[in-house]
């Protein structure tokens, strides 16, 4: 039986980026942070944990956030281990969230870097590899979270026969649909890519469109995703192919998941292809770490449509959030912290 999420009735969640936080570690404007505080619930995510792992000093970071009294917010997966469009809040330690997150991380971790080495090798990284050798490795990181799942459902001595073969039939479900999606993304890929070792997915794309950077950061609020598919729909590729604004932004109905997409996937979503088409996008996005931080970001932007207000000090981020916001008919406060003479001012971007 599916556990309800209790409403949340405290104060307005405000969720802040990586980078700031790193200025309450550095202490700049504390007062700042005590406004914040007291009109606003700070919240973090397991992304949030994951960036202060990579820091290599979780201790100052975690200790920022207790400072901050700041409770763990994290999408709902229900009792068949099904992702939702819901969240939960809990008021958990830090310390006791990042203890408990490590638990997990190291398998959930190997999964998501091998994840990411598609779309590293789509931006021109991983010249060393071809299709097959990506497939290979996610395909192993994939059997690895399996293999753990059972090693935990075998560990539980309590759990019924019935719960048992809930958690059974969702991997044997996820399995189907992992090994369909990746067998299908494969299959494009080798069909359209001659010299796979060589290949950047960006590089071809922006070359067949025309279009890239220097023609999309020209665009100006309001309705920038509008206007970047006015741009793109009238592009060879688009033109007369009857393709959506939704298809063009990868956030209509799958066919694999039969179900419209949940709003912090829609984000996700268009995070990622306004990336890849350079609207604003990330820097060095051929080096791993670099990309790493970008697949964060766009986990900070997904998350943080649920709130109330997000803040960041990344300039170029802010601009990609505002504009799928606006489009998403999001109501997230989005603002750009910047620090001038050592005191915190928020703009628009």
């Amino acid at each position: 039986m599916q556990s309800p999420v209790p409403p949340y009735d405290g104060k307005p969640l405000a969720y802040i980026d990586q980078n700031v936080l790193d200025l309450v570690v550095k202490n700049v404007d504390w007062d700042f942070f005590q406004r914040l505080m007291d009109h606003f619930q700070v919240v973090y995510s397991d992304d949030t944990l994951r960036e202060i792992k990579r820091s290599g000093s979780p201790e100052k970071f975690l200790d920022a956030l207790v400072s901050l009294d700041a409770a763990h917010f994290k999408i709902h997966v229900t009792d068949k281990f099904e992702v939702t469009d819901e969240f939960r809040i809990s008021h958990l330690s830090p310390h006791g969230a990042y203890a408990n997150f490590c638990l997990i991380d190291p398998v959930y971790d190997m999964m998501l870097a091998a994840t990411r080495q598609t779309t590293l090798k789509m931006f021109g990284g991983r010249k060393e590899s071809d299709f097959e050798d990506i497939d290979a490795e996610q395909l192993e990181a994939f059997n690895e979270l399996m293999g753990y799942i059972t090693e935990q459902l075998n560990s539980i001595d309590e759990i019924s026969q019935e719960q048992r073969n809930v958690v059974e039939q969702y991997q044997a479900a996820l399995t189907s649909q992992y090994k369909e999606v990746l067998s299908i993304s494969s299959d494009q890929m080798r069909q359209h890519v001659a010299n796979a070792r060589e290949w950047s997915g960006v590089r071809d794309y922006r070359e067949a469109t025309g279009a890239g950077p220097v023609e999309l950061n020209n665009i100006k609020p309001p309705n920038v995703i509008e206007k970047i598919w006015a741009m793109y729909q009238n592009l060879d590729g688009y033109k007369g192919q009857g393709f959506t604004i939704e298809q063009f932004l990868g956030i209509s109905t799958s066919p694999i998941y039969a179900r419209d997409m949940f709003l912090h996937e829609k984000v996700t979503a268009i995070y990622n292809l306004l990336n890849f088409i350079g609207y604003h996008q990330d820097s060095k996005l051929t080096k791993e770490a670099r990309h790493i931080a970008a697949t964060s970001d766009a986990a900070h932007a997904a998350i943080s449509a649920s709130v109330s207000l997000i803040l960041s000090c990344d300039r170029v981020f802010i601009k990609k959030v505002e504009a799928i916001y606006e489009h998403l008919q999001v109501n997230t406060t989005v603002g750009l912290v910047v620090v001038d003479d050592e005191l915190i001012v928020v703009t628009a971007s």
